[in-house]
C-alpha cells in the first residue's frame, strides 16, 4: 500500500481514490464474519483504508459497510489470512500469543491542504484533518468532484496491545503498564535493558513476545 496518495485540484477525485489506492485487498475476498452469539456469515469482503470499514459485496453488486448495528455483535472477521476485531474500529491482528494481542489500524490521514490562490499557485493551510472531516466538507460521495485544492492523504499506522479480556488500548509506555499488570516486573527488566519505540512495529513484537515467554 503506497504511504501517501496526492489529489491535484481540479481533479475528479475518483481518477486518483481508486479501488487499488483505497483497499486492503486488490480485490474482494471471501471471508467469514463471526459473531458473539457464536453465529457465522460468509461474504466477499474487504477493508477501506479512507473510512476505516469493512465492506461487502451485496448479491446485487452494491459494495456496503457493515452495518453500525451489527458491529457490536462482531467478535472478529477473517479475510484471507488476516482477522480483525472490533473495537470502537476495526483492528488487524498483528500477533496473538497467551497474554493477548497486538494490533494495528491503518487509515489515510489528511495531512496537507494547499488551497488554490491568485494565478493558480498553492496556498498551504495549517489545518490537519481527518479523511472524516474531508468527506463531511465535500459531501459523502466526494469521489465524482473536483476540488479546487492540492490534498495529500497519508496512510498512518497506529498499534494497539489487548490482553485476554478485551481491555485494548493505544500502544504506548503508559498503557502497557495497565493492559498487562500482572508483568510489571517484566516490563520494568525489559525497558531498563532495551530502548523501545512504540511506533515501531517491530520492537513491539519482541517486547510483547519476551512477556508471553518470561511469563510461562
Amino acid at each position: 500500500q503506497d504511504p501517501t496518495i496526492f489529489i491535484p485540484a481540479d481533479q475528479y477525485v475518483s481518477e486518483v481514490l481508486t479501488p487499488e489506492k483505497i483497499y486492503h485487498y486488490h480485490q474482494f475476498t471471501d471471508g467469514k464474519i463471526f459473531f458473539r452469539n457464536k453465529t457465522t456469515s460468509d461474504a466477499r469482503l474487504n477493508y477501506n483504508y479512507l473510512n476505516g470499514e469493512i465492506e461487502f459485496i451485496t448479491p446485487k453488486n452494491d459494495t456496503v459497510a457493515i452495518a453500525k448495528e451489527q458491529m457490536l455483535n462482531i467478535a472478529s472477521v477473517v479475510i484471507d489470512s488476516n482477522t480483525f476485531f472490533y473495537n470502537n474500529g476495526y483492528l488487524e491482528l498483528v500477533a496473538q500469543n497467551a497474554i493477548g494481542k497486538l494490533l494495528k489500524k491503518q487509515m489515510f490521514d489528511v495531512v496537507k491542504r494547499e488551497k488554490i490562490g491568485g494565478y493558480d499557485q498553492p496556498s498551504s493551510t495549517s489545518a490537519i484533518e481527518s479523511y472524516g472531516s474531508f468527506t463531511q466538507a465535500y459531501g459523502e460521495q466526494a469521489f465524482n468532484l473536483k476540488v479546487r485544492e492540492n490534498i495529500t492523504l497519508a496512510l498512518k499506522t497506529n498499534y494497539f496491545f489487548g490482553d485476554q479480556y478485551h481491555v485494548i488500548l493505544p500502544a504506548n509506555r503508559k498503557n502497557i503498564y495497565k493492559v498487562y499488570r500482572s508483568k510489571k516486573s517484566l516490563i520494568d527488566l525489559y525497558l531498563k535493558e532495551n530502548d523501545v519505540d512504540f511506533k515501531k512495529p517491530e520492537d513491539l513484537r519482541k517486547i510483547f513476545a519476551f512477556l508471553a515467554k518470561e511469563g510461562s
